[in-house]
């Protein structure tokens, strides 16, 4: 007779969770404001289930931004070993952000309207710092001396962040009309003012933003197709 510990995990609960993912990516700029009850009818689950896994909607953004930053990091770790370009890497996980930003305006446009706490602001702006801290340290002497510190994760993160907060603000009417969207732009400007030494592109040298973000398009559909 089997013991207790031998039973299969119950999948009900990350069942509730993956259903909970899908109800926020899939909200449209028709769908209304985002609330706990919007966002729980639609993934078919009780406000209690929704508790059970995410404290509020900010907890929920945090926990689906962790899960791209990290699906992010670990394509840009591939597209690395691929390309044998750190910097190539880098700007894929700036592709694959922008590219997320894309995909999921309405969510991420009802999220700038809610009430975070500073609190949650800084936890994920500590999260993607710590990402750019990574590439940071592997990039070693290429890094100017000066900015060898845990503030050029930040000021990047920052900046990233700024910018793609501005877009979503710019795209909003486009969203409701039913234009279909095109973050090139955000991602171009992020290629720009980040520091060449980080993205391998120099001030003068040509920006394939499109290219890029066509790519991380395609990576990040297969990652939600496969979440």
């Amino acid at each position: 007779m089997s013991s207790t510990s031998d039973r299969a995990p119950d999948p009900r609960p990350a069942r509730t969770r993956a259903a909970i993912f899908a109800a926020a990516r899939d909200l449209t700029s028709v769908d209304g404001e985002v609330t706990v009850n919007a966002l729980a009818k639609r993934a078919g689950v009780s406000r209690a289930a929704f508790y059970s896994h995410f404290s509020g909607l900010d907890d929920l953004m945090g926990a689906m931004f962790q899960q791209m930053f990290d699906a992010a990091w670990e394509r840009g770790r591939a597209y690395a070993a691929e390309k044998q370009s750190l910097q190539e890497a880098v700007q894929f996980g700036f592709g694959m952000f922008v590219a997320y930003v894309e995909r999921h305006h309405a969510f991420l446009r009802g999220a700038l309207d809610w009430k975070f706490s500073h609190r949650t602001y800084l936890i994920l702006a500590d999260t993607m710092t710590k990402l750019h801290g990574e590439a940071l340290t592997r990039l070693g002497d290429r890094v100017p001396v000066r900015q060898r510190t845990e503030s050029a994760g930040r000021s990047i993160a920052g900046s990233e962040l700024a910018f793609a907060a501005q877009w979503l603000v710019e795209t909003e009417q486009q969203a409701a009309a039913g234009e279909a969207l095109d973050a090139t732009s955000l991602l171009e400007t992020i290629l720009i003012f980040v520091p060449s030494w980080y993205t391998g592109i120099g001030p003068e040298d040509p920006i394939a933003a499109a290219e890029l973000l066509a790519l991380c398009r395609t990576a990040a559909a297969d990652e939600a197709a496969e979440g």
